[in-house]
């Protein structure tokens, strides 16, 4: 009996084999990646305290820029007050 014979019941898992093990190291790359290393987790952390501290200069910016046009707001209405205004 020739040898193939012998393997043909086998040929499906053979044919299976190459696939399986391509998902189990895709899969194993995703888990490593998706725990992360202390590294990542510190890097994490890093932005996001720099986005915190973003968002803080931000709201920062923002009030002056309000405080400022008010001020300007205040100075155009005392111009237009004063007599002689040529506005």
């Amino acid at each position: 009996m020739p040898l193939i014979a012998y393997l043909a019941p086998f040929i499906p898992f053979l044919a299976m084999l190459p696939p399986s093990l391509a998902a189990m190291w895709i899969a194993s790359r995703w888990f490593r990646t998706r725990s992360g290393g202390a590294d990542l987790r510190a890097e994490i952390t890093a932005l996001r305290d720099e986005v915190a501290a973003l968002r803080q200069a931000h709201a920062e910016v923002q009030e002056r820029l309000d405080f400022n046009e008010r001020m300007l707001s205040q100075l155009r209405e005392a111009r237009r007050e004063l007599p002689g205004a040529s506005s």
